[in-house]
């Protein structure tokens, strides 16, 4: 039984006075700013740029998994502060499970992974729409924001520093860079 999410983004962003994401509207190809993972790949995964999927003329990325494991894009963004930091982006979220009886669960998710120098992570906030079976639940360095409205084109905007309250196991003046990752995953079958 197959199991899939879609996430459709058009737009990332992390700005303090300029956008500090490199191709963050996805108007250039993905291998421009952007790292591409797909794990156990099928030849149903998707991740690619289009400019149909939202109905405006610009470009939005899709990233699509079937099956178990995950699918990802991402980039690591440096950071000199996280006061006054702003996270915003559009996405469309979807995560489905054809069977519901069972214990299998997807998830699709945009991804702000707090990182120290070394590139250790120090917790993670989801922006996420899950499966009814999906593990993810919040911790002290694990923040699960769920979608009010699935599939459908939403804009996000996000303080890091409000955002980092849910996050009393991560120490803000350690975080030093910021990974951005747009997610689906999925145990599969």
């Amino acid at each position: 039984m197959l199991k899939y999410i879609i996430i459709l983004v058009s737009t990332v962003g992390i700005c303090l006075a300029a956008n500090w994401i490199n191709n963050g509207n996805f108007e250039q190809p993905l291998n421009i700013g952007w790292t591409t993972q797909v794990g156990t790949p099928t030849t149903s995964d998707i991740i690619d740029r289009q400019v149909n999927y939202e109905p405006d003329p610009d470009y939005e990325v899709q990233v699509k998994k079937y099956d178990a494991t995950h699918a990802k894009l991402s980039q690591v963004v440096n950071v000199t502060t996280i006061n006054s930091l702003q996270f915003t982006f559009k996405a469309n979220m979807y995560a489905f499970e054809y069977n519901t009886a069972t214990s299998y669960w997807s998830a699709a998710a945009v991804c702000l992974r707090y990182l120290d120098q070394n590139n250790n992570l120090l917790g993670e906030t989801r922006i996420t729409h899950k499966s009814p079976h999906c593990p993810w639940t919040n911790s002290s360095t694990l923040n699960i924001i769920d979608v009010t409205s699935p599939n459908t084109w939403v804009t996000y905007n996000f303080d890091i520093n409000q955002v980092l309250i849910n996050l009393p196991g991560v120490n803000p003046q350690n975080i030093r860079k910021i990974q951005i990752a747009i997610l689906d995953t999925t145990d599969g079958c």
